[in-house]
């Protein structure tokens, strides 16, 4: 496991409150500045105590590190869901550092456990380089958590009280909408209901319209048949009188002769 992952997997068995992460950073940089001070004052006055009182302060800068991170961690995880892609991407740099500076200052703690079983003043330089070289990291750390903070708004109240706004608009915009499709469908129904009626009056009517004209035509069918059955009857009476007339004709011939 990486020295990241392993920071990761440690799981308290106390919940941590939210925003003590500026706290704790406070106290992280107070420290190994104040370490710095004695040890630059120690060159001059050359009192063990100094060095058992900068031993002491780089232990419980040691355990104020580890607070650091772990707070660090659940103001984290709070501010990630409201931080831009950039936000967040700077997030995961400070996190990434706060715990290189952890691992950092448990080797400076160990570090000044051997350098003080040496009396020479090399040792001492040698420690107080590379404490200015933890310590020019432990700025660029403070210079970006600022940065998140007041350029991207990391755990800012107002922030967040806006962002709660913005979500509140637009579920009221996507509520509005829902309502406008809905009431869209609604009339697209109804429209189409009053079209099927008027089909349907319609096919009505036009189912009157053929009746009617198979009723005329049926009429007019009967009207002719009666008319043909009155020219026959007329034919058959006009051919009974010319048979009529024919017959008294040959008859009165046959007398004369």
């Amino acid at each position: 496991m990486d020295l990241i992952g392993l920071i990761d997997s440690i799981k308290l068995p106390v919940e941590i409150p939210l925003l003590l992460h500026p706290v704790t950073v406070h106290f992280a940089i107070a420290i190994p500045v104040i370490v710095m001070l004695l040890e630059i004052v120690n060159l001059f006055t050359k009192r063990k105590c100094v060095g058992v009182i900068s031993t002491l302060l780089l232990l419980l800068a040691t355990g104020i590190y580890f607070a650091a991170v772990m707070t660090g961690k659940v103001d984290g995880s709070e501010a990630a869901a409201l931080l831009s892609p950039e936000g967040k991407e700077e997030l995961k740099e400070h996190k990434t550092l706060g715990i290189y500076l952890l691992y950092g200052m448990g080797a400076l703690f160990v570090l000044r456990l051997i350098i003080a079983a040496f009396q020479g003043i090399l040792a001492k330089l040698f420690f107080i380089v590379v404490l200015a070289i933890f310590l020019g990291f432990m700025f660029r750390q403070g210079k970006d958590g600022g940065e998140l903070v007041y350029t991207y708004g990391a755990n800012v109240k107002a922030v967040s009280v806006m962002d709660d706004k913005v979500m509140e608009l637009e579920d009221e915009l996507e509520s509005c909408k829902s309502q406008q499709a809905q009431s869209s469908s609604s009339s697209l129904v109804s429209s189409s209901e009053s079209s099927t009626g008027t089909e349907e009056s319609s096919e009505a009517s036009s189912e009157e319209t053929s009746s009617s004209q198979q009723s005329s035509t049926s009429e007019e069918a009967s009207s002719s048949s009666q008319s043909s059955s009155a020219l026959i009857e007329k034919a058959k009476e006009a051919l009974d009188q010319i048979k009529g007339v024919a017959s008294s004709a040959i008859s009165s011939a046959e007398a004369l002769q």
